[in-house]
């Protein structure tokens, strides 16, 4: 594996996590996993954990964010500087705009929080609960929607999600052709635990909790105290036992999750309450409020055994109950209920007791056991021994790592990116033909990731980028900036950049600028010039954008060259700089075939350039085939003899004066019914030919049709329908936002810049952000 991580690392895929829950001293399962996922994938990639929290634990190997919910600018930053994402929970709720993110998304589905809610707000009214499970909904739907790949913790789970992803269309032929077992869309991942043994820090729990002898059982109750889990049955249980023998105590180690995002739980204060009526409450009960997770190895050290007890719930069988593997971890017995994938493993393993829902006798029993009986603990203790290698870190996330070292788009929608950079970038055909031969490239980009994608270096030679993204000019500081200034000082940034590198053979500009100046064109031009070789080519295109975002968003379609410098005044200035233009042109064709008087063969022509070169023309050019043909059988020179009235006649002298008086008219029939035969078999080779061409043209344009209707038109439907529910969102948050507080203005702005993503993902789609207006020159 360390073979495969130098290697990555020179590639080094941008992983951005970002984790909903806080991360650091104290932390919750969510909050874990993430952070154990940073300090793995550090090994192979570059890799960035974003939190809303400022981590203040161990951050080696990886760089760290931490995110404002009233400034979502710096994450979509980050974002955008990525390769691939990963995300979790309500992340897509906080920040939508990730939904439009360009790369590859993994989705973690460990946590079903649909389920959660259910019963986490049972106690609200149905309006509200209502509309938190629509909203639940929503986001299941746009995660499910958008991944490229899924993780889960348990192959129920799986069972699960596959049923969601086969719903919402994800299990289509082409996820089916790519893997037929789709592991390659979704696969499992479980809670894992630290390779290295827990050892014992700081002081032991008994001095934390001095009502706890030095020779009383401790049995732990290892993690938060959730709406959906049992704590009052095992305080009933402990009751019971309390009536025989005082020796074991119950410690319950967090009451209150560490994010002070998340509600209070409705079971804590039931836990405290039946404690207290049970006269239980620090005598034989105790509850801390979060243990720190760098000091959880003290209470499991000390422990003698780990609860994890739920109700029959909907939600038990989905479950992944994170505290189990902390037990794991410290080899501690385990007592958990039936019903999720965790009981089925503690049977199967014997590594602790399974008990049914809600029975405090048989709780009681085996809780006073697991205390009593040490052999039946080592036994245990053994077997926990034997199956930790399994569930290292390093081990469980072989899936995600694989996945993260070579990320691929899903194969659906791999097929529908195709089909749209078919439609939309013609630019890599100009880029071929007039940059082949060239060793070395620079690109100015002002978005690494988009060019990245695009041009490939099998194609073009090596490439260099320069990134407009780094100009270092903050925006306080560009307002105040006069146009002029602010082009000095971009210009000298470029210089800086450009004249420290080497000469190249080319340098590609694509749609890198907004708006250009003639002043500022004509300075670029000479930069270029100081690193571009004789007879080097430059290529430089000008970004337009059209459709439904530019019109939904205020502003007045104008001309081609209304908002830039004109054609005249770009040839003029590139002449005077030293170049000769060898090509300029368009490579959008839509516009161009719409209103033209163009013969048929030329609109052909269009359309084919539109739709991928070449794919039109090679529909057509189908090789003949002589299967199914009848051979052609002429009269052959003058052969009367073998008519049948010649053979006919037994009498010489009358044969002879047969053939001289019927030579012509017998040639001639004979003629006649060769031709007619011939001509039959010449029809029918024709038709067969034709019929033969039609069956395949029709099969093709068939093709055809349903990869445009299923990948094009259901992904406009989906992007349609993501439109309305933004929409609606929007309109319910201008309802209810009168006081419009900080943290709401920063929401209805994240809101309205979602749905300009929506409009900008319509007009992909429809082929309307196309790039017109290209030159191409050589440095003379």
């Amino acid at each position: 594996m360390e073979n495969v991580a130098r290697e990555v690392k020179k590639g080094s895929q941008r992983l951005l996590i970002i984790s909903f829950d806080v991360i650091g001293k104290q932390m919750a399962g969510p909050g874990i996993r993430f952070y154990e996922f940073a300090r793995v994938l550090s090994n192979y990639i570059d890799v960035t954990l974003a939190t809303p929290n400022r981590i203040d634990i161990s951050t080696d190997g990886f760089k760290t964010l931490a995110y404002d919910l009233n400034n979502y600018r710096a994450l979509k930053r980050v974002s955008e500087l990525s390769d691939i994402i990963l995300i979790q929970g309500h992340i897509l709720h906080y920040f939508p705009f990730l939904k439009n993110f360009r790369g590859k998304i993994i989705v973690d589905l460990y946590n079903p929080f649909n389920l959660e809610s259910l019963e986490m707000f049972r106690n609200e009214k149905i309006a509200e609960r209502l509309r938190i499970d629509r909203g639940n909904l929503d986001l299941l739907k746009f995660q499910v929607s958008i991944g490229d790949f899924f993780i889960c913790a348990s192959e129920k789970q799986k069972s699960y999600w596959l049923g969601m992803l086969g719903a919402m269309g994800r299990l289509n032929p082409y996820s089916y052709d790519n893997d037929d077992t789709f592991k390659n869309l979704i696969n499992i991942v479980p809670f894992g635990i630290p390779s290295s043994p827990p050892k014992h820090t700081g002081e032991s729990v008994r001095k934390l909790i001095p009502a706890i002898k030095e020779d009383d059982s401790i049995i732990l109750w290892g993690g938060g105290i959730w709406n959906w889990l049992d704590p009052v049955s095992v305080i009933k249980a402990m009751w019971e036992i309390t009536r025989s023998r005082k020796d074991i105590k119950l410690v319950f180690v967090g009451i209150r999750h560490p994010d002070p995002k998340l509600p209070g739980m409705r079971k804590s204060v039931e836990a405290v309450t039946i404690s207290r009526e049970l006269d239980l409450y620090d005598k034989f009960v105790f509850f801390n409020e979060w243990v720190p997770y760098e000091m959880r190895q003290n209470f499991l050290l000390e422990s003698t055994a780990g609860l994890s007890i739920h109700h029959e719930k909907v939600e038990t069988e989905f479950a992944y109950r994170t505290r189990v593997m902390d037990y794991i971890w410290a080899k501690l017995p385990i007592i958990t209920t039936e019903g999720d994938s965790i009981a089925k493993m503690v049977k199967t393993e014997n590594i602790g007791e399974v008990i049914k829902y809600e029975n405090i006798n048989q709780l009681a029993r085996v809780m006073e056991s697991m205390a009593s009986n040490r052999s039946l603990r080592d036994i245990y203790v053994k077997n926990l021994e034997k199956m930790q290698p399994r569930f290292y870190w390093e081990n469980v996330t072989e899936p995600l790592v694989e996945y993260c070292c070579n990320p691929e788009y899903a194969a659906d929608k791999k097929k529908i990116m195709e089909l749209l950079e078919t439609q939309n970038s013609k630019i890599i055909n100009v880029l071929k033909n007039n940059f082949s031969g060239t060793t070395n490239i620079l690109v100015i980009t002002s978005n690494l990731y988009a060019d990245k994608g695009l041009l490939k270096e099998e194609d073009l030679g090596k490439i260099f980028y320069l990134e407009l993204k780094d100009f270092p000019v903050s925006e306080e500081k560009s307002q105040q900036q006069d146009k002029e200034e602010a082009v000095l000082d971009e210009i000298g940034f470029l210089k800086s950049k450009i004249l420290s590198r080497t000469r190249f053979d080319g340098v590609i500009i694509n749609n890198t600028f907004s708006a250009i100046t003639p002043k500022f064109f004509y300075d670029l031009l000479n930069v270029i010039a100081m690193k571009l070789r004789s007879d080097g080519i430059l290529f430089f295109s000008i970004p337009e954008n059209r459709g439904i975002l530019r019109m939904l968003s205020g502003e007045i379609y104008r001309g081609r060259t209304t908002d830039r410098m004109d054609e005249f005044t770009m040839e003029y200035i590139l002449k005077n700089a030293g170049y000769e233009i060898i090509e300029k042109g368009v490579w959008d064709k839509i516009e161009a075939y719409q209103d033209s008087d163009e013969p048929l063969k030329n609109k052909e022509e269009l359309l084919g350039e539109l739709y991928g070169k070449d794919e039109l023309t090679d529909l057509f050019e189908i090789k003949l085939s002589r299967q199914d043909f009848k051979d052609l059988n002429f009269l052959k020179s003058m052969n009367i003899l073998e008519s049948d009235e010649f053979i006919s006649e037994k009498n010489i002298k009358n044969k002879i004066k047969k053939y001289l008086y019927s030579v012509t008219g017998l040639y001639l029939e004979n003629l006649r019914k060769s031709y007619n035969i011939s001509m039959n078999a010449i029809n029918n080779n024709i038709q067969v030919q034709i019929n033969r061409e039609m069956n395949e043209i029709n099969a093709r344009n068939r093709e055809r049709m349903l990869i445009i209707y299923y990948s094009i038109f259901k992904t406009l439907q989906y992007q349609i329908s993501n439109f309305g529910i933004d929409l609606r969102a929007l309109r319910k948050f201008i309802e209810e936002s009168f006081s419009k507080s900080e943290r709401e203005l920063t929401s209805l702005d994240e809101r309205l810049e979602v749905l300009l993503g929506d409009m900008e993902n319509i007009d992909r789609i429809m082929g309307l952000t196309l790039s017109n207006k290209y030159f191409v020159a050589k440095k003379i």
